[in-house]
């Protein structure tokens, strides 16, 4: 977030904030400043000039107050349109990008964004006011007598120093807030996902400290973050009242030494308020916007680096020396294997071989410790590390809560023609038969509508509508019967895809079907 993208999100209405804030101001600079009019004709006993002028501040005062909620409207759709676009530009890099948590991306699509709106968007508002108000008010304390601008030259200058006290304190705090708030969705993420479980087995009293320690740490960095923050005002509020009595004290010697008039007094406590005010107002403003610098380092990084998706389909692979290691498990090391164009292969061995690694190596989501897979295209040429585009149907299915149909096609409504033959493909017609919506049935998590077997379909489905020449499969007949398994493997075989397949008590008969069978034997360990 900066400030210039924030303006060049919309440049005429920018343009009109910033027009609407500056009339806003004008107008409550000379309403204070024809008060002093009015307070001379008081003490002359001129009544009429004194309804006069009165009648004049009441007109900009009411102009002020309108223009301020139009100002305040326009600079709030200004901000969520440009948080807005920020949104979609984090949305892109991680659709683009590697896969992380679901806590982390929800804080950076949403507390984070708030944290910036209200902490660096918002304060810029302050200081617009500030600078506006005080250019103004220099200039009307000018016009009334010289040495009243160095005197607020001078307290202005011990005003400003004040808040440094706090600056870097105040940026610490708000960043250990934001660590503090992404931890607590982690823990939120993580233990509430299994809430089933937990009631399962009562396990009420661990969900209770888990979350309590999370919240509990998130509200002690909130509690130290204000607590500093108060002490800046605290500092701040102390420079401002100091200036204040400074600037009333140098009016009052000036007004006895016939060098203004008592107007002209009254109105220079008045203006001595605005400018030390709007310089307080200003340096809290400051302090907020620099608590976010590494907030708005971490934004720009998720912009900037947005992943080129230039990923070309794979159709066969080869697998040399591979070693999978974890820092505190055993390693893992991999039989050397080619698979062919078109080619059904059955990877199988006890749990704990590495079945569910060798997957996440082949994704790119785990770099092995040494050895390589390597990716050919349809013509057999090698595709360029990083770049082969896989297809994947995963044990942890992915449903979404639309029609079935829709989680098949996947919003691709080109590929509508080809549903009724996929859905005979993986044994789902018999299913939609019995649903009186078909395949325009909403998945319902609340209520579960669709059974582990059935959820194994619709995303097999998925998966074959799209054609994906080379897709890994891991145990994606695991909840669906016998008899529906051999139908659904024969299926599969007789397809032209590439298929490596993770799959336990398959017949030696469903097994012989296959091309090939790699089989993991040595002992490491699986994630």
């Amino acid at each position: 977030m900066s400030l210039k993208e924030l303006f060049k999100n919309n440049y005429w209405r920018g343009s009109l904030i910033i027009l609407l804030y500056v009339i806003y101001a004008i107008c409550g600079t000379f309403r204070e400043y024809l008060f002093k009019y009015a307070i001379d004709d008081i003490t002359k006993g001129n009544f009429n000039g004194f309804v006069f002028w009165q009648l004049i501040t009441t007109i900009l005062a009411i102009l002020a107050v309108v223009l301020l909620p139009i100002a305040t409207i326009s600079f709030t759709r200004q901000t969520q349109n440009y948080i807005h676009e920020i949104r979609n530009e984090i949305m892109h890099h991680y659709y683009n990008g590697s896969d992380k948590k679901v806590s982390e991306m929800q804080n950076d699509l949403t507390g984070n964004l708030k944290m910036l709106a209200d902490n660096y968007a918002t304060p810029w508002v302050q200081i617009l006011s500030g600078l506006l108000q005080i250019v103004l008010s220099i200039t009307v304390l000018l016009s009334l007598n010289w040495m009243l601008i160095v005197v607020t030259a001078v307290l202005a200058a011990i005003t400003l120093l004040l808040p440094k006290i706090m600056e870097k304190k105040t940026a610490k705090a708000t960043d250990h807030v934001n660590k503090m708030n992404e931890k607590l969705l982690n823990a939120v993420e993580h233990w509430l996902g299994g809430l089933q479980e937990l009631r399962r087995y009562s396990a009420y009293s661990r969900l209770q400290r888990k979350l309590n320690e999370a919240s509990g740490n998130l509200v002690q960095a909130s509690k130290k973050s204000f607590a500093y923050r108060g002490i800046a005002y605290l500092f701040n509020g102390f420079g401002n009242a100091i200036a204040q009595i400074g600037m009333s004290f140098v009016a009052g010697v000036l007004f006895f030494n016939h060098l203004i008039t008592f107007g002209d007094f009254t109105i220079v406590g008045s203006f001595a308020f605005s400018i030390f005010s709007a310089i307080w107002q200003i340096t809290m403003s400051i302090t907020q916007v620099k608590s976010t610098k590494e907030l708005r380092k971490q934004t720009f990084a998720l912009r900037e680096n947005i992943p080129v998706t230039d990923k070309k389909a794979a159709y066969s692979l080869e697998v040399k020396d591979l070693v999978a290691s974890y820092k505190e498990g055993e390693t893992i090391s991999y039989p050397d294997f080619t698979i062919k164009k078109g080619q059904k292969v059955l990877l199988s061995g006890d749990s704990g071989t590495g079945k569910s690694t060798l997957f996440k190596i082949l994704l790119g989501k785990l770099n092995p410790e040494q050895g390589q897979v390597i990716f050919y295209d349809e013509n057999g040429n090698q595709i360029e590390s990083g770049k082969a585009k896989i297809g994947f149907v995963p044990q942890d299915l992915v449903v979404f809560p639309v029609s079935i149909k829709e989680n098949i096609l996947m919003f691709n409504q080109k590929l509508a023609d080809k549903l009724n033959l996929v859905t005979n493909k993986v044994e789902l017609a018999a299913d939609l038969d019995k649903m009186p919506a078909g395949a325009n049935t909403l998945v319902d998590f609340k209520n579960e509508n669709l059974s582990g077997g059935q959820r194994q379909k619709v995303v097999l489905a998925r998966s074959e509508i799209h054609d994906q020449p080379l897709v890994l499969m891991d145990e994606v007949t695991s909840a669906i019967d016998r008899q529906a398994t051999e139908k659904i493997i024969d299926n599969l075989l007789q397809t032209d895809q590439t298929i490596l397949m993770i799959a336990h008590n398959y017949s030696d008969q469903l097994k012989a079907k296959f091309d090939q069978e790699i089989k993991l034997k040595s002992k490491g360990k699986e994630e």
